[in-house]
């Protein structure tokens, strides 16, 4: 290809400028929605690129197989660490243990978020500093190292080298800087110590270090040896832990030849896709790969999809110049000549498009990160943008043969005649493309909109309570009983509040620590059945306005918390049954088979967690303190919000307040669900804006190419209402053949989707219904004005043409 093609391309795009701006617009929004999901899968596989030797460290998880539920977890005991030191394999290891601290500054305390390691953990990660001496912020007590952005946040500047800050009443200088931690990283940190650092007591500190017991943060390896080894060491010392002294006959038993405790080591390399260890303590949410990849997959397609559409649009013009082409053919054009100059065209546009959808990429990326959760600002690199060109040329390449081929294959004669020179075939094969568009738009959107109902409907389902006049304060997790208790205390004197309640946990709520509490029962029969428990107050069922289907519920003047001898429980209508009691009134006064916690009520069934799982069997037990309140509130939300802040301020001053009303924990539940949704319903709008410009260049030259019978039928007598039908006869057809392709496979999605429910909104099987009459909505919409012209089309201009 020469300049002099590209020249000519220009002026030829320009000749319709209407058909250029439509394939432009379009080739680019599909550049741009395709180079953020792909820049949104690259930044979830790079996850934690940055440490170098990364196929070298391995984080060390272990599993409790005598609990009800067992999950793995990162979080790990901190013995372990000195069992690997001491395995005479050549390794480094290093403790990440996450701790509160309160930062004493101008006269105000609050808390921050200080990480304690090992000196090794330089070495395991790779760290790079910026200025100072890491090593000596890790080894000396009075040493801390501090990322740029936490250096900002504590003191207004970066330049913080050799300054003092005062951390638990201990004045720590820092001694290093160091860059700030990559967004796609599992290893976060913003103020680093040593794990001997002055902040802790020692003997705390040396308890926390040896503890078979504790469960506080990660161990991290990096080894060049066969990690096999590593784990067998650690699984042998794990099996002569002290959970092995703990093991009954019982649980012997129900383990079933399993071990106590399973050990194993996660190539960190892998460490954001392992959902094993995901929403368990200390980790939150991984990535799930399915979504990550199928979010890259449907950036691709919607790239495919805009090609489809660029080829039928430059199908049409290419149907448009048959006259210009004859003419060049006549007159010695080659067929290479034709070929090169269609290319030459696709190619030059689709690299402008290219061009212009980096730019609404970058536009769009703040939405996106916010959509995704991740902060995908930095995808534009030079790079980045190159290989989008890049592609965008080969896009084009490939774009521009079929035009090319149809002008190779042009009869001269039938176009010189006037005559249409497109092919059954090609004709056939624009409807194909069309269909291809419109059935995944539909087929998105049928998902999209599932997803949608089913989330609203989730959030919406009655848990059991209202949740309208409660709130819940979350105390810090380091408080003081003394603290929670006074601070409840002088609650209860606030204008407002009617009633409060402590609890372990709230319904709704995932307190991401992967091990719900839980027990086994067994029936008068001798059958066990799992039982989870739930650890409340004794004012809990007041405060969220319940009573007792059968018995009474628990009454603080009477009722206290588990001891040695004999204690009241609560349990619900759903474990009454699965107790084998006929009713709930059969189980008030009965003894747990084969324990001393004697039943005296029976409560309503509550949701506690979402959806997904069906209302099962629980038992409620009595606890003293813990660090959920629950507030019941007879005033307004604002001045009980105003009047609670300023009782926290005097127990709680290190602290950022945290109360939310009791709703939003059901609603957090599902914002996974209502992003993707989201990104749906984004990805279903793209495609049917697409769809939308091809049906409407493709009506007019169907209006066109078929003008002269239009105006024959009127002439033999054909109405308006005939005329139109003709006209939409062929699109619709085109509909009906895209929703049989799409919305069969909708319902799979769906029904896999809604799978996990226990309940399903009953407008979730008109979502394929709904997604149809948009689509058909659209076609009517994009069609009209061409159809209008059909209809008011004048039988003497149509035959002189």
């Amino acid at each position: 290809m020469m300049l002099r093609d590209f020249r000519l391309s220009w002026r030829l795009l320009l000749r319709y400028p209407v058909n250029t701006a439509v394939e432009l617009l379009g080739l680019a929004a599909g550049f741009a929605v395709c180079f953020v999901l792909l820049a949104f899968v690259h930044y979830s596989f790079s996850y934690d690129s940055d440490i170098p030797q990364r196929d070298q460290v391995f984080l060390i998880k272990h599993r409790l197989n005598f609990i009800p539920l067992p999950q793995w977890m990162e979080y790990t005991p901190f013995a372990i660490r000195e069992v690997a030191q001491q395995s005479g394999l050549p390794l480094q290891v290093s403790a990440w243990w996450p701790r509160k601290a309160v930062l004493e500054q101008n006269g105000s305390p609050r808390e921050i978020e200080v990480t304690a390691v090992d000196p090794a953990f330089e070495n395991i990660i790779g760290l790079r500093t910026l200025e100072g001496n890491l090593q000596q912020a890790l080894t000396q007590p009075d040493g801390m190292a501090l990322t740029q952005q936490a250096a900002w946040q504590l003191f207004g500047s970066t330049q913080v080298l050799g300054r003092t800050v005062i951390l638990n009443r201990q004045p720590l200088q820092v001694r290093a800087i160091l860059p700030d931690r990559p967004g796609n990283s599992t290893i976060q940190f913003g103020v680093l110590v040593g794990v001997n650092s002055a902040l802790w007591p020692e003997r705390e500190r040396q308890q926390a270090l040896s503890n078979w017991m504790g469960i506080s943060g990660r161990v991290y390896v990096k080894t060049s040896a066969n990690p096999q080894a590593l784990q067998t060491v650690l699984q042998n010392t794990l099996d002569k832990a002290p959970w092995a002294s703990l093991a009954t006959a019982e649980m012997k038993a129900a383990l079933g030849g399993r071990k106590m405790v399973d050990v194993a080591l996660g190539p960190l390399s892998e460490a954001y896709f392992d959902r094993s260890v995901a929403n368990t303590m200390g980790t939150g949410p991984r990535g799930d790969m399915r979504v990550v990849l199928a979010l890259g997959a449907a950036g691709l397609l919607i790239l495919l999809l805009a090609v489809v559409n660029y080829v039928n649009l430059a199908t049409v013009r290419t149907l448009r110049r048959q006259r210009e082409i004859a003419v060049r053919r006549t007159m010695g054009a080659s067929t290479y000549q034709l070929l090169v100059q269609f290319m030459s065209e696709a190619m030059f546009l689709a690299v402008s498009a290219a061009a212009l959808g980096v730019l609404l990429a970058w536009l769009l990326l703040p939405l996106a990160s916010a959509l995704l959760q991740r902060q995908l600002e930095s995808v534009c690199t030079p790079l980045s943008v190159a290989a989008c060109l890049g592609f965008g040329a080969l896009v084009g390449a490939a774009a521009g043969l079929y035009p090319g081929w149809l002008a190779r294959g042009m009869d001269m004669r039938a176009t010189l005649a006037q005559r249409s020179g497109e092919t059954t075939g090609g004709a056939w094969l624009r409807r194909v493309l069309s269909a291809v568009q419109f059935s995944a738009a539909m087929g998105m959107g049928s998902l999209a909109l599932a997803m949608l109902w089913q989330t609203q409907f989730a959030t919406a389902v009655p848990p059991g309570f209202d949740p309208a006049p409660l709130l819940v304060a979350e105390l810090p997790q380091d408080a003081q009983e003394a603290s929670m208790r006074a601070f409840q205390d002088a609650l209860k004197q606030l204008h407002g509040i009617a009633a409060i309640a402590n609890s372990n946990a709230i319904p709704g709520r995932d307190d991401h620590t992967g091990t719900r509490g839980s027990t086994t029962l067994q029936r008068a029969d001798g059958s066990s059945v799992f039982m989870p428990v739930q650890f409340i107050g004794a004012d809990f069922f007041k405060a969220y306005n319940l009573q007792a289907l059968a018995g009474r519920l628990f009454d603080g003047r009477i009722d206290h918390a588990k001891a040695d001898g004999e204690h009241h429980v609560v349990i619900n209508q759903a474990a009454a049954r699965a107790l084998g009691w006929l009713s709930a009134s059969d189980a008030v006064g009965q003894y747990i088979h084969g324990s001393q916690a004697r039943i005296i009520g029976v409560a309503p069934d509550l949701r506690w967690y979402t959806l997904r799982e069906p209302i099962g069997p629980m038992m409620y037990e009595l606890v003293d303190t813990s660090p959920l309140l629950t507030l019941r509130l007879n005033g307004t939300h604002d001045a009980v919000a105003s009047a609670v802040a300023a009782v926290w301020q005097r127990y709680f001053p290190a602290h950022p307040l945290a109360l939310h009303p009791a709703a939003s924990y059901y609603a957090q539940a599902y914002a996974d669900d209502v992003r993707l949704a989201q990104l749906l319903a984004c990805a279903t709008a793209v495609i049917l804006v697409l769809a939308a410009c091809g049906i409407y260049v493709l009506a007019a030259h169907s209006v066109q190419r078929r003008a002269r019978e239009i105006v024959l039928r009127k002439l033999h007598g054909a109405g308006r209402a005939a005329i139109a039908a003709l006209v939409g006869r062929e699109f619709a057809t085109l509909t009906a053949v895209a929703a049989l392709i799409a919305l069969p496979l909708a319902w799979l999605a769906i029904a896999r989707y809604l799978a996990p429910f226990a309940e399903r909104s009953p407008l979730v099987g008109w979502a394929p219904v709904a997604a149809l009459g948009l689509a058909l909505l659209i076609v009517t919409a994009a069609t009209a004005r061409h159809t209008l012209s059909a209809m008011r089309m004048a039988p003497v201009a149509a035959l002189r043409d």
